[in-house]
């Protein structure tokens, strides 16, 4: 079971990942073919009418425009950076797929040749993933997935290799650089090194969830001493670990290396340590698409999540974002519309007077009389009284 958690296929449902690749990747290709057609639709009308000559030129044109596009697809570049084993890829391809395709169509309703072959494929897919067999089963279901889509569409016909290795879908860490030894690689002035991820136009994927109250028991002291050190003034100490990648993602988008991002994040991001890096995405770029606190499954159990799309801050205000399927002003870093209050501030009146008081987190309340035995019983194993843990509890 432990084995399958990681495997983030197992976990992600098909409507989630469609939450992501729609706002994310989709809108913007749709937008973009939604132009390419109108204007070839206007050559289109324009050549009925055109002397033989002109109807060739415009021949020409339409031609450079719909097959132009088509083109363009075959270059369209998707990360996943904790692909686990690659449902986040192999949606992107169907969907991209299934564009083409829908082109293909259009070019032959407009008597343009379509016998080109799709060039739309696997090696468009990048991904980073940690576990050895996540990441040979990633190259497998995107490659399976695209021959399905082939089949299933009449363009079955045979390739050797049927399976090919996708060496754009690497074995490794994708927040911190480690050495053979599965250690922190560090420079000659003992500093740890960031990996650089692939550049590409558009970053998805489901970052593994492990609170920051559980990272160092998890991944070790060494590991997570060299992780705060490379990531010190970007992340906090003890942030969920989820958001290294959405601060690499960030990153990407700055440097314009990436235009596009979604990422899904327990809600946990919303506050506390973890929201600083959705503070450092609202000053440096846009937050156009999120869902705040959604239902979802993890080990079997019930938990909440958020998904957080972002762009580059320049395309702030092309449209109002969407928070939770609905139309707002704006989004803020705690995933709110309306009044902004991650900016408040304690009150000095309240200064060193008040204080959250008990926060239990399970039911360790025990009955007065389970807790006399307890006090009066003789000491335990380790030597030591009850009443090292079985204490009174008093809040007002």
């Amino acid at each position: 079971e432990g084995k399958r958690a990681q495997l983030g296929a197992h976990y992600t449902s098909r409507e989630d990942i469609l939450l992501i690749l729609e706002p994310v990747v989709m809108a913007p290709l749709r937008r973009r073919w939604e132009e390419v057609k109108a204007g070839a639709e206007e050559i289109a009308a324009a050549m009925e009418t055109a002397s033989s000559g002109t109807r060739a030129k415009l021949r020409v044109q339409l031609e450079d425009k719909v097959l132009g596009w088509m083109e363009t697809l075959a270059h369209v570049r998707i990360l996943d950076p904790a692909c686990g084993s690659g449902n986040f890829l192999y949606m992107a391809l169907w969907l991209l797929l299934d564009l083409w395709k829908e082109a293909r169509v259009f070019a032959a309703d407009c008597h343009l040749p379509t016998y080109l072959p799709c060039k739309v494929g696997p090696s468009q897919l990048y991904g980073i993933e940690t576990n050895v067999y996540a990441h040979e089963l990633a190259s497998v279901v995107v490659w399976i997935g695209y021959l399905q889509w082939r089949k299933d569409n009449a363009m079955g016909e045979d390739e050797e290799p049927i399976l090919k290795v996708l060496d754009n879908i690497q074995h490794r860490d994708a927040i911190m650089e480690l050495d053979a030894h599965g250690k922190p690689k560090l420079d000659s002035e003992g500093n740890p090194s960031e990996p650089a991820w692939p550049e590409a136009d558009f970053i998805v994927g489901n970052p593994p969830f492990l609170g920051g109250n559980m990272i160092r028991q998890e991944l070790g002291d060494e590991y997570v001493d060299a992780l705060f050190r490379l990531y010190e003034g970007r992340v906090p100490h003890f942030a969920d670990l989820v958001c290294y990648w959405f601060e690499k993602a960030r990153a990407s988008v700055v440097a314009e290396r990436t235009s596009r991002v979604g990422l899904l994040a327990t809600q946990g991001i919303r506050g506390g340590a973890n929201r600083a890096v959705l503070d450092r995405i609202q000053d440096s770029a846009h937050i156009f698409n999120a869902w705040s606190d959604k239902p979802w499954i993890l080990d079997g159990a019930p938990v909440h999540v958020s998904i957080v799309c972002f762009e580059d801050a320049s395309n702030n205000g092309n449209k109002p974002p969407m928070l939770d399927g609905v139309a707002v002003h704006h989004i803020h870093p705690d995933l709110t519309s309306g009044v902004n209050t991650t900016g408040a501030s304690v009150l000095p009146e309240n200064d060193q007077i008040c204080f959250m008081g008990p926060s239990a987190k399970g039911d360790f309340d025990v009955d007065p009389e389970t807790a006399r035995k307890m006090l009066t019983a003789p000491r335990n194993v380790n030597k030591r009284p009850n009443s090292d843990v079985v204490r009174p509890v008093a809040s007002g």
